[in-house]
This record gives structure tokens, C-alpha cells and sequence, in this order.
């Protein structure tokens, strides 16, 4: 149910989400060197995320690809120039606007370093004029309204030019299987969502993950962030058993712990979890959600759509719009 202070509709892109990995299955052509041997991914925020989501279901799937994908969030390039040569290498450049200027920078930077295959990933802006300046390979993204409801298609965007390249040998028609079976599954999400929403009213969410799934815990992070406009948290077990639990021994804020738990987790990681629930349930107001039976694509979507959804009803629950992020706008100004 869409909520009064949802000034944009953000409902319905949220509703649509899922569906945007069929358009980029269905629309994207371009293609890399199948000789390909690292990328580069440069982004930043809601344009970044899509590449940590890749690279957990890539992960997940146990699919055969074993390209390294870093992650570049920053000015410069991160690759050193002596390597690019003797490394055939792709870098991909993502930015909604078109006009980050980390993004920018990168691309500059990167080009001086000597890289030659490049592809953009922009709805316009900057970045799409430069693509076409030079011949640059473009996709063009979708209109989102926000740069974080985008991930769906690039995401979907990046295994179509995986498997174009002839570097990914990948199933679409069980892909869209699933996104099917998610769109018909979407009324019970959001129902379960606006549930655990009331939940976090007031709180400080902090969300959980094994380390095979822990990108899923910082988009839900992000998510609340900037959907429902609060300060929230994300780690992963085993790593937080050994550091960040201690900090709960003299909690200073009302928490709301999310732990997602996947019933193909490592066993131990498994009862760690159910060890830190029942240590830590009453004083965090704990709760672990069983993420969905079904494919590693499946189990990916669905726990996102249900964090995003669990975001919009959260802010509207605070009677907060959803969709802008004025701080990150201000900010940019006072950047210029």
C-alpha cells in the first residue's frame, strides 16, 4: 500500500524492482575482450552496491567465472599502470547521474594510466556524453528516480555482458523463474515487511549476515539509511563474534538486531548465530529471518526485496517521504 508522504511513488519502483533484471537480460548487447582477465568496477553509493551484489551471487552460485571484480570507490583508479598491458583489463564505470565526480575523476584517471576498454553505465549526465564522445560501449540505465533503485538492472546488466562476451554460461529462463515466482510472492513480503517495520520504529537497526551473504546485510543497511532516513549498522559472522558483540555489553541506544540466516550456511556459523540470538534477544531486541528456500538468485532477491520494503514502510511509518536524500544534496552543493 503506497504511503502519503511517498511524494514520488517510490511504491511502485520498488514493486517494479525485480523486474528490472528481465529489461537488462532482455535490452543489453554490449560486450567485453573474452580475453578479459580483471575488472575494475568504479562507482559510488547506490551505483557501487550493484557490484558487491554481482559479486555475491557470482560467489553463491558457484558459477564458472574467475575474473577477479574490484571494487573502486574513489578518485583515482585503483589499478597500477605497470599491470594494464600485461593484464587485459576492463573497467566499468557506473554512476546514475552521469555526473559523480569520484566517478569522473576515475574515469580520467584511467584513461591516462592507458585503459582501453571501457564501458559506461549511466541513465545521462557527463559520463554518457563522454561514452559517446568516444565510442565508448553505453548502457543506458533506466529512469529509477533514485540511484539505489537501479541495482536490479545493472546488476542484470553485468551478467548480460558476462554472458554476451562468452565469458558466463548462465540460465535467464531460470532467472526470470524466479523473478516471476518473486513478483507473484510480492503482496506477502510486504506484508511480512511492514511487520518487522514496526519492529524497528525508534530503534537503531543493525543487520547481520554469514560472510557469504553479507553484501545482502549492507544494502539493507543502506536501505534504511536513506529510504527511512535513521542511522543503522551492518557486520558479519564470524568476524563480529570476536569484536563488535562485546560492544552490547553496555548498549547506549535502543537496538534493533536483524540477523538474516540462510539454512545453507556453515553449520557453525549457524549456531553461532542461534548462540548470539539467545545470549543477546531480550537486550537487542534480536530477530533472525530465515531467508527464502530456492536458488542463490532467489534467496539474493527475495531477502532484498525484503529489506527494501521493510525501508519504505519504516519511513512511512516516521511520516517521512521515502525517496529524497536532501543531506547527500547539500553536501554535493557545498562540494561544488
Amino acid at each position: 500500500m503506497r504511503g502519503s508522504t511517498d511524494t514520488t511513488n517510490i511504491y511502485d519502483i520498488i514493486a517494479n524492482l525485480p523486474r528490472q533484471f528481465t529489461a537488462a537480460f532482455d535490452s543489453v548487447s554490449a560486450k567485453i575482450s573474452p580475453d578479459t582477465k580483471k575488472i575494475i568496477f568504479c562507482g559510488m553509493g547506490g551505483s557501487a552496491l550493484p557490484a558487491n551484489l554481482l559479486k555475491t551471487y557470482l560467489a553463491n552460485a558457484n558459477l564458472d567465472f574467475n575474473i577477479p571484480i574490484k571494487i573502486n570507490r574513489d578518485y583515482s583508479f585503483s589499478e597500477d599502470v605497470r599491470t594494464l598491458p600485461a593484464t587485459p583489463t576492463c573497467g566499468f564505470f557506473c554512476s546514475y547521474s552521469g555526473n559523480t565526480e569520484e566517478t569522473l575523476a576515475a574515469l580520467g584517471d584511467a584513461e591516462m594510466r592507458g585503459l582501453t576498454q571501457i564501458v559506461i553505465l549511466a541513465h545521462g549526465g557527463k559520463l554518457a556524453e563522454i561514452a559517446k564522445e568516444k565510442g565508448y560501449a553505453l548502457v543506458q540505465l533506466p529512469d529509477t528516480n533514485q540511484p539505489r533503485m537501479a541495482y536490479g538492472f545493472i546488476v542484470g546488466a553485468m551478467l548480460k555482458i558476462f554472458a554476451n562476451s562468452g565469458l558466463l554460461n548462465i540460465d535467464f529462463n531460470a532467472l526470470n523463474a524466479d523473478i516471476q515466482k518473486l513478483t507473484a510472492e510480492n503482496a506477502a513480503l510486504e506484508t511480512r515487511a511492514m511487520e518487522l517495520a514496526k519492529s524497528v520504529q525508534n530503534k537503531i537497526p543493525v543487520i547481520y549476515a554469514s560472510n557469504a551473504w553479507k553484501y545482502l546485510a549492507m544494502v539493507w543497511k543502506i536501505n534504511f539509511n536513506e529510504n527511512a532516513k535513521t542511522p543503522s549498522f551492518w557486520n558479519c559472522f564470524p568476524e563480529l563474534n570476536h569484536n563488535e558483540m562485546v560492544g552490547y555489553t553496555n548498549p547506549v541506544g535502543a537496538f534493533k538486531v536483524i540477523i538474516l540466516k540462510d539454512g545453507a550456511d556453515n553449520e557453525r556459523n549457524k549456531k553461532r548465530m542461534d548462540i548470539f540470538n539467545s545470549l543477546l534477544k531480550e537486550k537487542l531486541n534480536c530477530e533472525v529471518i530465515d531467508m527464502a528456500d530456492g536458488s542463490p538468485f532467489y534467496k539474493m532477491i527475495s531477502t532484498l526485496s525484503l529489506g527494501l520494503w521493510t525501508s519504505y514502510y519504516l519511513a512511512i511509518l516516521n511520516n517521512l517521504d521515502p525517496a529524497p536524500v536532501a543531506l547527500v544534496e547539500e553536501f554535493k552543493r557545498l562540494m561544488m
